[in-house]
């Protein structure tokens, strides 16, 4: 995987080449070995120099193997569900509750549910946990509200960068008849970086929770269509200001799915500006979901990211009552290019969903036939 310069507004340009990072380093050993040079005879000290050369390089080059470029951890700045994992990331036409909050807010306005739910997530490769609360409510007005509230951390306690994001979402859907649904959605993202990068301890790779690497705000739209019995289309642009950076990609996407009795089957195509990979790339999402026995959702998807060009098999799972429900999602990188060192990542998600209003609402999604 190729090193990137990592480009984040509000100013901070870091070049993680070696010869740059080579100029500016702050590493103890070859600062020290430079002043015993000045004191020493020329051959001394040409000789002690080289060796705080190939000292000084050594110990950047394991920095710089430590790297984890944006894109890698920060999954396109998504947050991924147990019921959205499960299906492989297709849901932009069928995924209801608080999975539409983040993927495609008109479907807010597709059922009738009061829900309540805490996330979380965990990235084996790329380190990352990502944990969360959403609550929805379809029923108590015509126009549909969501909100979703996350953090995601990067790395574990050994990483030098330790970044972070906060994440703020807020969807609003209004139907249009009984086949046309359209929503708009406001999202706010705050990043750090805590830690201390390939410079080590300076303004430059460095931040703090008062000093932001980014702050910014952008909106979400989509809409969906009844197209005919059993088939919805959903179309989303994700964050329409083009921020223009990796935390936050420029995304149009849509997807098909069908609907007969208690399975959904459903397939989607997202296109990724070229903030990330320096061309637009696609990916290509397909999932299966089966209500056994009125309780026992199964679910299992397929995803091919042309950007990272690595294929992923989806599962999951869960428990469904009419108060509650508790759903687990999984995603295991199955082909990745053989020099990528956070490819073939496992990705697990729990969610534990309450419905307010039991009595009304029913079953979850049972209104929107979504899940």
């Amino acid at each position: 995987m190729r090193f990137r310069t990592l480009v984040l507004r509000g100013a901070f340009h870091v070049d993680f080449s070696l010869a740059q990072t080579l100029a500016r380093t702050h590493d103890a050993a070859y600062a020290a070995t430079m002043r015993r040079c000045a004191r020493r005879s020329p051959k001394t000290s040409a000789a002690a120099l080289v060796g705080a050369l190939v000292l000084s390089t050594s110990t950047l080059e394991s920095r710089a193997d430590e790297y984890r470029a944006p894109e890698l951890g920060h999954a396109y700045g998504e947050f991924e569900g147990p019921r959205t994992v499960g299906m492989g990331g297709a849901a932009r036409a069928f995924g209801q509750s608080t999975s539409a909050i983040p993927l495609n807010p008109a479907n807010l306005a597709t059922q009738s549910v009061y829900h309540f739910e805490l996330l979380g997530g965990l990235d084996t490769k790329a380190h990352r946990l990502q944990y969360g609360a959403a609550i929805l409510d379809a029923v108590t007005q015509k126009m549909a509200m969501g909100a979703l509230v996350s953090r995601t951390d990067l790395g574990n306690d050994g990483d030098p960068y330790r970044r972070g994001t906060l994440d703020v979402r807020v969807a609003f859907a209004f139907p249009f008849g009984d086949r046309l649904a359209v929503g708009v959605g406001g999202h706010y993202l705050r990043a750090t970086q805590d830690g201390t990068g390939l410079l080590g301890e300076s303004p430059v790779s460095r931040s703090s929770s008062d000093a932001t690497n980014y702050r910014g705000f952008t909106l979400d739209a989509g809409l969906n269509l009844l197209i005919a019995e059993g088939f919805r289309l959903g179309f989303v642009a994700q964050n329409l200001t083009n921020p223009g950076t990796v935390l936050a990609p420029l995304m149009f996407g849509g997807g098909l799915g069908f609907k007969k009795g208690d399975l959904t089957i459903e397939a989607d195509v997202v296109g990724v500006d070229k903030v990330i990979w320096g061309s637009w790339k696609a990916r290509l999402q397909a999932g299966v979901e089966f209500l056994a026995g009125d309780h026992y959702p199964l679910r299992i998807g397929w995803h091919y990211d042309q950007g990272s060009q690595r294929h992923s098999i989806h599962y999951g799972t869960g428990f469904v009552d009419r108060s509650f429900a508790i759903d687990v999602g999984v995603r295991q990188e199955i082909a990745a290019p053989a020099n990528d060192p956070w490819g073939k990542t496992l990705v697990f998600a729990v969610g534990l969903r309450y419905f307010y209003d039991a009595a009304t609402t029913g079953a979850p999604d049972n209104a929107g036939g979504g899940f």
